[in-house]
């Protein structure tokens, strides 16, 4: 059985005649002609081409070998240009996993940032709170996934795009003096509660840090996103903690305070070493290790 490689060879060697021309035609050395030729032929165990000085003959085996071999290299040459338009414009959508306030907030300006270099590029964007992502990128159903304080894992590669600390914010009318405020101050104070915040604090959750501070917050309201506390802030239902970097996204309405105890959160890239990705998703992934949010 000959090689695709040996197949291309041979196919070269017998429409250009020779071995200088056909090592042009490959780009490779004549030598290296000459020894995958007389490779083929012990393979085969046949005689390919009489050799009369600098010219080779076919035999009528080669004759009738060379139909089969030129329906072989057009299915090679296929395979080459459709990698290298996969390569060079790849229409695979990338699929991307975020939560709704990061798909809110940052994926869209790196998004944008990405198209401007790359136009042209779908991409898929699916929105869940991180514990889902992290499940679906296990069963390999993202490219990627774009969340808060990711869990470690062998599974994943892992890029920290952002560090940053979680907030208090507030209506303007209600809005501590301090730009600093202690969590014991706010003690009894009417809070709206996101559900996945126990999940998103670093370390161990809001939940627990307000236990071990022996912090009671009412609780006045509960939501599933951020988006949806920050708009209930802004009507003066009370305060709420979010992350510092969906603070700034359209909060023009609200006042921000850091907060004490400190609580620190990361924002990170994560994809499944074991998913195959697209050359687009590949694209950028490594486009995301550069950039600076």
């Amino acid at each position: 059985m000959l090689s695709s490689r040996q197949i291309e060879v041979f196919y070269h060697v017998y429409k250009e005649g020779s071995l200088t021309k056909a090592a042009k035609a490959l780009k490779v050395s004549q030598p290296l002609i000459s020894k995958t030729l007389a490779y083929a032929e012990h393979k085969l165990n046949l005689q390919l081409f009489v050799r009369h000085s600098r010219r080779l003959t076919p035999t009528p085996e080669a004759d009738i070998l060379f139909k089969h071999a030129a329906s072989v290299n057009a299915e090679i040459l296929q395979f080459n240009s459709l990698a290298i338009n996969l390569r060079k414009e790849s229409s695979a959508v990338i699929n991307i996993g975020c939560t709704p306030s990061l798909g809110l907030g940052l994926l869209p300006t790196l998004i944008n940032q990405y198209l401007s270099e790359h136009p042209g590029t779908k991409f898929n964007i699916t929105n869940l709170q991180s514990v889902e992502l992290e499940a679906q990128l296990k069963e390999l159903t993202f490219d990627l996934i774009i969340s808060y304080n990711s869990q470690s894992s062998e599974l994943f590669k892992q890029l920290i795009l952002h560090s940053g600390s979680l907030v208090l914010i507030s209506s303007l009318s209600s809005a501590p003096k301090q730009t600093k405020v202690h969590l014991s101050s706010m003690h009894q104070k009417p809070f709206i509660k996101i559900k996945s915040m126990n999940k998103n604090a670093a370390h161990e959750g809001l939940d627990v840090l307000l236990d071990d501070q022996q912090i009671s917050l009412n609780w006045v309201a509960e939501t599933e996103t951020m988006q949806v506390a920050k708009a209930m802030v802004e009507k003066g239902v009370g305060y709420a903690i979010i992350d510092d970097f969906s603070a700034t996204v359209n909060g023009e309405n609200i006042s921000v305070h850091h907060i004490e105890p400190k609580i620190e959160y990361e924002i990170s890239m994560l994809s499944n070493k074991e998913k195959p990705l697209s050359v687009n998703a590949k694209s950028f992934i490594e486009f995301l290790s550069k950039v600076t949010v």
